[in-house]
């Protein structure tokens, strides 16, 4: 049974914006992170391995290739976003130890860059985004509770 969360004109929306991301994913997912770490550098606290925070630095391609992939990955779990993220959220939980407020910044940043990126981005495609980055917010935080 499908989730209620998500209209069918939001899984439409989340489609075509997921194989967006899957092509991009390195590109969006480095300028996602250069985004994150320049508006709010206290988030370079998770990253002390890297040398350079910007878009081309080698280690934000690697790593925002991840978190974009992960969120395309996402859409196609829908309707069982608790169970697919569930890995993730252990791991930032317990292991990572990221502070779970770092989320929302960076789901921000992800969606401020696809709308620069995406030719059409109106209002649908902002909801249904917006509505999908939250859950995952929600989702990767649940290992703190």
């Amino acid at each position: 049974m499908p989730s209620k969360l998500f209209t069918a004109a939001d899984r439409t929306e989340l489609a075509q914006v997921g194989t967006v991301l899957s092509q991009h994913a390195e590109a969006f997912g480095a300028e996602s992170l250069a985004r994150l770490f320049l508006t709010h550098p206290a988030s370079k606290i998770y990253f002390s391995e890297f040398t350079d925070y910007s878009a081309a630095g080698p280690r934000v391609r690697v790593h925002g290739a991840k978190v974009l992939g992960a969120v395309a990955k996402a859409i196609g779990h829908l309707d069982d976003l608790h169970t697919h993220l569930e890995p993730l959220a252990a791991k930032h939980g317990h292991e990572l130890l990221v502070d779970p407020q770092n989320f929302p910044t960076l789901a921000t940043c992800i969606l401020i860059t696809v709308a620069c990126h995406l030719g059409e981005f109106g209002p649908a495609t902002h909801c249904a985004l917006d509505k999908l980055l939250t859950l995952i917010c929600q989702e990767l935080s649940s290992q703190y509770r």
